[in-house]
């Protein structure tokens, strides 16, 4: 086994160790391929854990696409990440995708800071005030906020898209366009709120020490990102085209 491989998995497994600490988590299992190479290169070696939780309650079970037309957009945590150097995008799918770049230091994570936001947000939950809960992790905001648009498949080659309209103008002055969007930050939820209901699920997640802002309302057939002077629209059908039919492609 090459060193920087063994490297790897040995600070994952620490990471992991600390995450599953700092929220009792339990894992039931576990397994990790040290031998991945192939006359292409190498795979990522990537841990993979089995874990088992408990819901209570099944109307908890929060899903991560939006649900109704009207609805709020609220991100909770801080957009970027500015005590970053790399500004999220360390390590990141758009530094590979785009720029055909695999270096730099990927986001840092504060553990504290991430329980604070994961009990803040169960905390709304289980009041029934979140409609859909999803992560800011590979490709950063603007894939967070496609894949709430258009990931509700509830039946083979069947799926229902929903578009929405984003303002992040709020957080343009300053920062680079690429890390708004594509920086991996982490501690980042982009929530699913009723529109009667955005302006106390703001206040409550503030008044736990959570950053949180409205950006967007869901609703239409596209995705609209503003930021500044910059401005994106995507037709949700092609972005779910390109999703959803990418390995066929692929394969064809």
């Amino acid at each position: 086994m090459k060193p920087e491989i063994f490297y790897q998995v040995r600070e994952s497994a620490k990471g992991i160790t600390e995450g599953c600490n700092t929220f009792n988590a339990p894992i039931t299992g576990g397994n990790v391929s040290f031998y991945n190479e192939s006359p292409t290169g190498a795979i990522d070696p990537t841990p993979v854990i089995g874990m088992v939780g408990l819901i209570d309650d099944v109307a908890h079970i929060t899903t991560q696409w939006f649900k109704d037309q009207g609805d709020a957009i609220i991100l909770a945590g801080n957009a970027v990440d500015a005590a970053d150097p790399y500004l999220g995008l360390g390590g990141s799918e758009y530094a590979k995708r785009i720029h055909h770049i695999k270096a730099g230091l990927p986001p840092r994570i504060d553990l504290p800071t991430e329980k604070k936001l994961q009990d803040a947000v169960l905390a709304l939950i289980r009041a029934g005030k979140i409609k859909s809960a999803h992560d800011c992790s590979e490709g950063g905001l603007a894939v967070t906020l496609a894949e709430s648009c258009i990931s509700k498949h509830p039946g083979r080659n069947k799926a229902e898209l929903i578009g929405a309209k984003v303002d992040l103008s709020a957080f343009a002055s300053g920062t680079r366009l690429d890390a708004l969007l594509f920086g991996e930050a982490q501690s980042r939820i982009v929530l699913g709120v009723a529109k009667e209901n955005a302006d106390a699920v703001v206040a409550q997640l503030k008044s736990q020490g959570v950053p949180a802002a409205v950006i967007g309302t869901v609703g239409g057939d596209a995705l609209e990102i503003k930021a500044g002077s910059a401005a994106c629209k995507w037709s949700v059908a092609d972005l779910y085209d390109g999703w959803w039919y990418s390995i066929a492609r692929k394969m064809a």
